[in-house]
């Protein structure tokens, strides 16, 4: 987790703690994916700092191709399995 100032949230940011505003109604839940709509609204609700999630999609792509390579490392001589891991990779690629 990590706080930063609305105008640092970019779009996809996940929320890590729920926002609230200055009477403690919850604006956005925990999981929560910032939009382009939410993040032009933020400081008009008052919200000058939120936490989110640390990783970005793309830093979590990276460490589950890693844990991928690691998973699969056993069955290297296996065709079909180095198939499937090839999916994988083709899929987890996709978010990087």
């Amino acid at each position: 987790m990590r706080v930063i100032a609305v105008e640092q949230a970019q779009v996809g940011d996940r929320i890590a703690e729920p926002v609230h505003n200055e009477n403690g109604r919850v604006l956005l839940p925990v999981g929560s994916r910032l939009s382009a709509a939410v993040l032009s609204r933020l400081s008009g609700w008052g919200v000058s700092e939120i936490v989110v999630e640390s990783e970005r999609a793309s830093e979590r792509a990276h460490d589950l191709l890693d844990e991928l390579d690691h998973r699969f490392a056993e069955w290297e001589e296996d065709v079909l399995m180095m198939q499937i891991k090839q999916i994988a990779r083709d899929h987890l690629s996709r978010l990087v």
